[in-house]
C-alpha cells in the first residue's frame, strides 16, 4: 500500500510538472538570467511548486474520499493532513504572488508567521517538552513563539538553498525519507502517508529539476516544501519520544539549517542587512572552488544523505549514541565551514587567537 502511494504521487508529479513547464514556457512565465546570482544561462520557468502543490492536494483528497467510500468515516490522519495543508496553501499562494510580482522580506515573514499561528491553533504546535525528570506542558506564550521560530527557520532555509538545479528539492527528499523511516518505526500512519506523498511529489519534480533543469521550484515551491517539513516534524513529535521528536528533525534537516545559520552569523559579523541577497551561500562557495554545477549539487546531496543517516542513529537513543551523533555533526559542521574560507569566520578566529595570546602574556 505504501509503495502504491509513493508511486501514484510520483506519477502525478511527473505529469503535473511537465504540464506546468510547457504551459509556463508557452506564456513566457520564465526567469531570465539577468543577475550575478543566477547560475542558469537560459530562461527557465519557476513554477515547479505548483506541480508539488497539486500532487499533494490530489493525493490527500483522493485518500480522504476513498476512506469515506470504503469506510464509515474518514481516518483521523486525513483530518491532520488538512490541518497541515490549510496553512501550507497560504504559504504557497503568497509564494506564487512573490514569483510573479515580488514581495518584500517583511511581508513574506509576516505571512509565514501567520501560517505558523494557524498551524499552532490547529493543534499542531510545540506545546510540550519532556526531559529525564518529567513531562512539561508549555503555555501558548512559550509554545506559540517557538512554533513560529521553527516554521520561519525551516521555511526560509529551503528558500535560501534553492540556488542550484535540484539542490533544495534533493535535500528535502533526503530529509523526507528520514522522516518516513521514523514514521514506520513508530507506526505513525499520518506522518507515513504525508512523507510518502511528499517524497513522491519531490522525486517526480526532480525528473525535470536536476541539472540541467528545465523548471525551477520558485518561491511557491521552496517555501511550500520548507513549511511542510517543519509542520510534519511538529506533527510527528506529538507521538514520538523526546529525543526523536527534537533531535531527528534538526539533524535530518541539517544542510538547510546550517546554511541559514551561517548566513545569519556572517551577515551579523560583517554588519550586512539580514535580508540582502548575495553569492556567499554554501553552494556558491563550492562553485567558487572550481567544481561544476552538477558536482556541487552531488556533494551537497552527499552531505544531506549523511545528515539523514546520522539522524536515524537516534531512533534507539542511548547516552553514548546521542553524544556520538552530536559530536560527529558538530565536528563535521566546523570542518565544513572552515573549508569554505568565509572571511568573517577567519577574522573571528584571528580575533579569538589575539585575545588568548594577550591573556597568556598577562599571566
Amino acid at each position: 500500500m505504501q509503495l502504491l502511494e509513493f508511486a501514484a504521487a510520483l506519477l502525478a508529479s511527473v505529469t503535473f510538472t511537465r504540464w506546468i513547464r510547457d504551459f509556463s514556457i508557452a506564456r513566457k512565465w520564465v526567469i531570465i538570467p539577468n543577475s550575478d546570482r543566477h547560475v542558469h544561462v537560459r530562461p527557465i520557468p519557476r513554477l515547479g511548486g505548483v506541480a508539488i502543490f497539486l500532487t499533494l492536494w490530489c493525493a490527500v483528497l483522493l485518500a480522504h474520499c476513498a476512506s469515506m467510500y470504503f469506510g464509515t468515516r474518514a481516518h483521523p490522519w486525513s483530518t491532520v493532513a488538512f490541518k497541515i495543508l490549510g496553512p501550507a496553501t497560504i504559504i504557497f499562494l503568497f509564494g506564487l504572488i512573490d514569483d510573479f510580482c515580488g514581495l518584500s522580506p517583511y511581508v513574506k515573514f509576516a505571512v509565514q508567521a501567520g501560517a505558523a499561528v494557524l498551524l499552532f491553533f490547529n493543534g499542531l504546535g510545540i506545546t510540550h517538552v519532556s526531559i529525564a525528570s518529567g513531562h512539561f506542558h508549555l503555555g501558548w506564550l512559550v509554545g506559540l513563539p517557538l512554533t513560529i521560530l521553527w516554521v520561519l527557520w525551516i521555511t526560509n532555509a529551503f528558500n535560501l538553498i534553492d540556488g542550484l538545479d535540484g539542490l533544495a528539492a534533493g535535500s528535502a527528499l533526503f530529509s523526507t525519507l528520514a522522516t518516513c523511516v521514523v514514521a514506520i518505526r513508530f507506526h505513525n500512519e499520518m506522518i507515513l502517508f504525508m512523507t510518502l506523498v511528499l517524497a513522491g511529489a519531490i522525486a517526480g519534480f526532480l525528473r525535470y529539476n536536476f541539472n540541467p533543469a528545465s523548471i525551477f521550484l520558485g518561491d511557491c515551491g521552496s517555501q511550500l516544501i520548507g513549511f511542510l517539513l517543519s509542520a510534519i516534524a511538529i506533527a510527528g513529535s506529538q507521538k514520538s519520544p523526546t529525543v526523536v521528536a527534537v533531535a531527528i528533525p534538526v539533524v535530518s534537516l541539517g544542510l538547510p539549517i546550517v546554511d541559514v545559520a551561517v548566513a545569519v552569523i556572517r551577515r551579523f559579523l560583517s554588519y550586512k542587512r539580514l535580508f540582502d541577497a548575495d553569492r556567499e551561500h554554501i553552494h556558491h562557495k563550492l562553485l567558487g572552488r572550481g567544481i561544476s554545477h552538477r558536482q556541487a549539487v552531488l556533494v551537497l546531496y552527499g552531505v544531506s544523505a549523511c545528515f539523514g543517516l546520522l539522524s536515524l542513529f537516534l531512533l534507539n537513543p542511548h547516552g553514548t549514541a546521542i553524544a556520538t551523533v552530536l559530536a560527529v555533526v558538530g565536528i563535521g559542521v566546523l570542518i565544513g565551514v572552515q573549508q569554505l574560507h568565509y572571511p568573517e569566520f577567519l577574522e573571528l578566529g584571528r580575533a579569538a587567537n589575539r585575545t588568548l595570546n594577550q591573556r597568556r602574556d598577562r599571566q
